[in-house]
């Protein structure tokens, strides 16, 4: 798992349970929604001494790469709480992580990763710079996103960096707040171009 990354497990693994269940089942294999990838440096899995048999885990796993919401990690994390006890550190970062891939796919993220320090967070070819620049844009005097020191955001075509503080914590505290950002930044404007706003 840690040569591919959480996410991709995830991803893999959820196919080839879909893919064998589709096939005992007699149907055609459901394909799964794209999603975004998340390939950051975070201590985020199930330990052996939390949750000891490798079914509940990779069931775990899997529940948790395809949930869809909040609400669906939060009954997640409840089961876990009930079943094995009060989540270790890695098991809440893993809950974060998949908390924050919920968040970036509403946004319309494609990806985010770590490169040299800096938080690159790509999209797909339909998002716009200037969507991204003022999705980010300040929307007054206090209005930055917290841990982002000016200057720190860098725009391309398709994707933004941003350098982190060397903190972990707080270098995960800046990807959650930029994400929710650019999540705020798509909803205004998806509202602003509706059909109330012409």
């Amino acid at each position: 798992m840690a040569a591919v990354g959480f996410d991709l497990y995830t991803r893999m693994l959820g196919q080839a349970v879909e893919e064998e269940k589709a096939g005992f089942e007699g149907r055609t294999a459901v394909s799964p929604r794209q999603s975004t990838t998340i390939d950051l440096p975070v201590d985020a899995y199930l330990p052996d001494d939390y949750v000891p048999e490798e079914p509940q885990k990779l069931e775990l796993y899997r529940r948790l790469g395809s949930a869809a919401s909040r609400e669906d990690v939060a009954a997640v994390r409840d089961e876990l709480l009930d079943r094995f006890g009060p989540p270790p550190g890695p098991v809440e970062r893993l809950l974060d992580v998949a908390r924050l891939r919920i968040a970036a796919e509403a946004a319309g993220i494609g990806s985010l990763s770590r490169e040299e320090g800096q938080l690159v967070v790509r999209f797909p070819p339909e998002w716009s710079r200037a969507g991204a620049m003022r999705a980010l844009a300040p929307r007054g005097p206090g209005d930055r996103i917290p841990g982002v020191a000016v200057g720190g955001i860098t725009f391309a075509s398709n994707q933004i960096r941003v350098r982190l503080p060397p903190d972990p914590v707080a270098a995960w505290a800046v990807t959650g707040a930029l994400v929710e950002r650019l999540l705020r930044g798509m909803r205004e404007a998806e509202y602003s171009s509706g059909p109330a706003a012409r």
